[in-house]
């Protein structure tokens, strides 16, 4: 919701280093994809995706749920015979906050 840039990740090494950071604050997840469409141009292709994610986070003692409903739109390149996502500009439509009980 709304129109704001959260984030932005340039290069493997930062990528990996976000992604543990925040991983490591996460006691379980689900993730469920959905609907996948790709356009192929020779070596490149472009996409979009779904995304139902739930994550479980400690806070105060407390778990807490927060369930984000995602639009993923992909940048594909193929490179030595494996196709790699190349960029990728995440939609966070609907984000869910709330304690497990």
């Amino acid at each position: 919701m709304g129109d704001f840039l959260t984030g932005d990740t340039v290069g493997r090494e930062k990528l990996e280093n976000e992604f543990n950071s925040h991983a490591s604050q996460v006691k379980t997840y689900f993730t469920l994809n959905g609907q996948n469409t790709v356009e192929i141009d020779g070596d490149t292709a472009t996409g979009t995706s779904f995304s139902q994610i739930k994550m479980i986070r400690e806070i105060e003692g407390k778990d807490i749920l927060t369930d984000y409903s995602v639009k993923y739109d992909d940048k594909y390149v193929r490179q030595n015979g494996k196709w790699l996502i190349k960029d990728r500009i995440g939609y966070f439509i609907i984000v869910e906050t709330r304690a497990v009980l």
